[in-house]
Protein backbone atom coordinates (compact mmCIF):
# COMPACT_ATOMS: atom_id res chain seq x y z
CA UNK A 1 0.00 0.00 0.00
CA UNK A 2 2.35 2.53 1.07
CA UNK A 3 4.47 2.28 -2.65
CA UNK A 4 0.95 2.69 -4.51
CA UNK A 5 0.95 5.80 -2.54
CA UNK A 6 4.18 6.96 -3.30
CA UNK A 7 3.60 6.26 -6.81
CA UNK A 8 0.58 8.22 -6.86
CA UNK A 9 1.95 11.14 -5.10
CA UNK A 10 5.10 11.15 -7.51
CA UNK A 11 3.02 11.49 -10.48
CA UNK A 12 1.05 14.87 -9.27
CA UNK A 13 4.35 15.66 -8.20
CA UNK A 14 5.67 15.19 -11.79
CA UNK A 15 2.39 16.85 -13.42
CA UNK A 16 2.86 20.26 -10.82
CA UNK A 17 6.28 20.36 -12.28
CA UNK A 18 5.15 20.14 -15.88
CA UNK A 19 2.54 22.98 -15.31
CA UNK A 20 4.90 25.15 -13.08
CA UNK A 21 7.49 24.60 -16.62
CA UNK A 22 4.84 25.50 -18.42
CA UNK A 23 3.91 28.63 -16.39
CA UNK A 24 7.72 29.51 -17.21
CA UNK A 25 7.80 28.99 -20.24
CA UNK A 26 4.46 30.97 -20.74
CA UNK A 27 5.83 34.53 -19.09
CA UNK A 28 8.45 34.46 -21.59
CA UNK A 29 5.72 35.06 -24.58
CA UNK A 30 3.80 38.02 -23.44
CA UNK A 31 1.40 37.58 -26.49
CA UNK A 32 0.63 34.53 -24.33
CA UNK A 33 1.12 35.49 -20.53
CA UNK A 34 -2.12 36.61 -20.69
CA UNK A 35 -4.70 34.25 -22.07
CA UNK A 36 -6.84 32.48 -19.72
CA UNK A 37 -4.81 28.78 -19.26
CA UNK A 38 -1.88 31.15 -18.54
CA UNK A 39 -3.61 33.35 -15.72
CA UNK A 40 -5.22 29.63 -14.65
CA UNK A 41 -1.33 28.05 -14.27
CA UNK A 42 -0.34 31.14 -12.59
CA UNK A 43 -2.59 30.92 -9.61
CA UNK A 44 -1.75 27.14 -9.15
CA UNK A 45 2.09 27.56 -9.68
CA UNK A 46 2.83 31.36 -8.43
CA UNK A 47 2.16 30.29 -5.03
CA UNK A 48 5.26 27.66 -4.67
CA UNK A 49 7.59 30.11 -7.67
CA UNK A 50 7.19 32.74 -5.51
CA UNK A 51 8.60 30.40 -2.62
CA UNK A 52 12.18 30.74 -4.34
CA UNK A 53 11.79 34.24 -5.57
CA UNK A 54 13.22 36.04 -2.46
CA UNK A 55 15.49 34.07 -2.23
CA UNK A 56 18.98 37.11 -3.06
CA UNK A 57 21.83 34.37 -3.90
CA UNK A 58 19.58 33.15 -6.53
CA UNK A 59 19.83 35.69 -8.59
CA UNK A 60 22.84 36.69 -10.16
CA UNK A 61 22.87 39.96 -11.75
CA UNK A 62 19.85 39.87 -14.23
CA UNK A 63 19.94 36.44 -14.04
CA UNK A 64 17.20 34.34 -12.09
CA UNK A 65 17.46 30.95 -11.21
CA UNK A 66 14.96 30.82 -8.75
CA UNK A 67 12.77 29.12 -11.03
CA UNK A 68 14.75 26.51 -12.27
CA UNK A 69 15.76 25.64 -8.62
CA UNK A 70 12.00 25.25 -8.00
CA UNK A 71 11.67 22.97 -11.10
CA UNK A 72 14.57 20.92 -9.86
CA UNK A 73 13.05 20.48 -6.24
CA UNK A 74 9.92 19.29 -7.39
CA UNK A 75 12.05 17.06 -9.88
CA UNK A 76 14.12 15.46 -6.60
CA UNK A 77 10.48 15.49 -4.84
CA UNK A 78 9.08 13.11 -7.74
CA UNK A 79 12.58 10.98 -8.25
CA UNK A 80 12.93 10.58 -4.86
CA UNK A 81 8.99 9.49 -4.41
CA UNK A 82 9.03 7.21 -7.15
CA UNK A 83 12.53 5.53 -5.64
CA UNK A 84 10.87 4.59 -2.65
CA UNK A 85 7.53 3.33 -4.44
CA UNK A 86 10.35 0.96 -6.20
CA UNK A 87 11.86 0.00 -2.98
CA UNK A 88 10.46 -3.23 -0.66
CA UNK A 89 12.13 -1.99 2.18
CA UNK A 90 13.31 2.01 2.96
CA UNK A 91 16.29 2.70 5.31
CA UNK A 92 17.68 5.77 6.67
CA UNK A 93 20.73 5.13 4.68
CA UNK A 94 18.80 5.29 1.64
CA UNK A 95 17.34 7.72 2.14
CA UNK A 96 20.27 9.71 2.90
CA UNK A 97 21.47 8.51 -0.09
CA UNK A 98 18.80 10.18 -2.09
CA UNK A 99 18.50 13.74 -0.55
CA UNK A 100 22.52 13.65 -0.89
CA UNK A 101 22.38 12.54 -4.73
CA UNK A 102 19.71 14.48 -5.51
CA UNK A 103 20.79 17.33 -3.74
CA UNK A 104 24.20 17.45 -5.70
CA UNK A 105 22.16 16.73 -9.17
CA UNK A 106 20.60 20.29 -8.37
CA UNK A 107 23.94 21.94 -7.80
CA UNK A 108 25.52 20.83 -10.68
CA UNK A 109 22.62 21.43 -12.84
CA UNK A 110 23.14 25.27 -11.69
CA UNK A 111 27.08 25.07 -12.00
CA UNK A 112 27.04 23.51 -15.78
CA UNK A 113 24.40 26.58 -16.37
CA UNK A 114 26.86 28.83 -15.25
CA UNK A 115 30.10 26.99 -17.21
CA UNK A 116 27.85 26.99 -20.32
CA UNK A 117 27.00 30.72 -19.90
CA UNK A 118 30.69 31.87 -18.93
CA UNK A 119 32.18 29.52 -22.39
CA UNK A 120 29.58 31.23 -24.34
CA UNK A 121 30.93 34.52 -23.55
CA UNK A 122 34.79 33.24 -23.74
CA UNK A 123 34.22 31.78 -27.54
CA UNK A 124 32.56 35.17 -28.48
CA UNK A 125 36.03 36.75 -26.76
CA UNK A 126 38.08 34.27 -29.21
CA UNK A 127 36.11 35.14 -31.80
CA UNK A 128 36.86 38.82 -31.68
CA UNK A 129 39.96 37.86 -31.20
CA UNK A 130 39.52 39.17 -27.45
CA UNK A 131 38.56 42.58 -28.87
CA UNK A 132 35.74 43.82 -26.20
CA UNK A 133 31.85 44.25 -28.46
CA UNK A 134 29.27 45.67 -27.26
CA UNK A 135 25.57 44.29 -27.57
CA UNK A 136 22.82 44.59 -25.24
CA UNK A 137 22.93 41.21 -24.58
CA UNK A 138 26.62 40.87 -23.86
CA UNK A 139 26.18 43.68 -21.64
CA UNK A 140 23.64 41.98 -19.07
CA UNK A 141 25.37 38.81 -19.52
CA UNK A 142 29.06 40.82 -18.15
CA UNK A 143 27.51 42.80 -15.59
CA UNK A 144 25.72 39.09 -14.32
CA UNK A 145 28.79 37.08 -14.31
CA UNK A 146 31.66 39.56 -14.10
CA UNK A 147 31.86 39.92 -10.30
CA UNK A 148 31.42 36.66 -9.99
CA UNK A 149 34.27 35.50 -12.42
CA UNK A 150 36.29 37.74 -10.97
CA UNK A 151 36.09 36.79 -7.33
CA UNK A 152 36.72 33.23 -8.60
CA UNK A 153 39.86 34.33 -10.49
CA UNK A 154 41.07 36.36 -7.29
CA UNK A 155 41.31 33.33 -5.33
CA UNK A 156 43.28 31.62 -7.90
CA UNK A 157 45.55 34.29 -8.43
CA UNK A 158 46.94 35.78 -5.46
CA UNK A 159 44.69 38.37 -5.79
CA UNK A 160 47.00 39.92 -9.03
CA UNK A 161 44.82 41.57 -11.55
CA UNK A 162 44.26 39.53 -14.66
CA UNK A 163 42.24 40.36 -18.14
CA UNK A 164 38.58 39.23 -18.70
CA UNK A 165 39.32 36.29 -20.66
CA UNK A 166 41.96 34.84 -18.25
CA UNK A 167 39.49 35.34 -15.57
CA UNK A 168 36.92 33.82 -18.00
CA UNK A 169 39.53 30.84 -18.33
CA UNK A 170 39.86 30.45 -14.82
CA UNK A 171 36.42 30.10 -13.62
CA UNK A 172 35.49 27.88 -16.02
CA UNK A 173 38.12 25.49 -14.81
CA UNK A 174 37.60 26.28 -11.34
CA UNK A 175 33.57 25.26 -11.39
CA UNK A 176 34.56 22.02 -13.45
CA UNK A 177 36.70 20.84 -10.84
CA UNK A 178 34.08 21.52 -8.09
CA UNK A 179 31.74 19.59 -10.09
CA UNK A 180 34.51 16.72 -10.70
CA UNK A 181 35.52 16.91 -6.78
CA UNK A 182 32.07 17.36 -5.37
CA UNK A 183 31.09 14.12 -7.56
CA UNK A 184 33.61 11.93 -5.65
CA UNK A 185 32.52 13.49 -2.72
CA UNK A 186 29.12 12.41 -3.31
CA UNK A 187 30.20 8.96 -4.38
CA UNK A 188 32.10 8.13 -1.37
CA UNK A 189 29.63 9.61 0.93
CA UNK A 190 26.80 7.87 -0.48
CA UNK A 191 28.95 4.40 -0.55
CA UNK A 192 28.92 4.82 3.33
CA UNK A 193 24.99 5.65 3.60
CA UNK A 194 24.36 2.99 1.87
CA UNK A 195 26.17 0.68 4.19
CA UNK A 196 23.82 2.25 6.78
CA UNK A 197 20.93 -0.19 7.17
CA UNK A 198 18.39 0.93 10.19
Amino acid sequence: MPRTIFSIVSFVVSVYALLCFLRILLTWVPALSYSRFSRFLGKVCDPYLNVFRGIKWLRLGSFDFSAALGLCILGVLATMLSSFAGRSTITLGFVGQMILQLAWSVITSIITFLIIILAVRLIVLFVRKGQYYSSPILDQIDASISPLVYNIARTFTAGKKVSYTTALVIAIIALAAIIVLGSIAVWLISGILAGISF
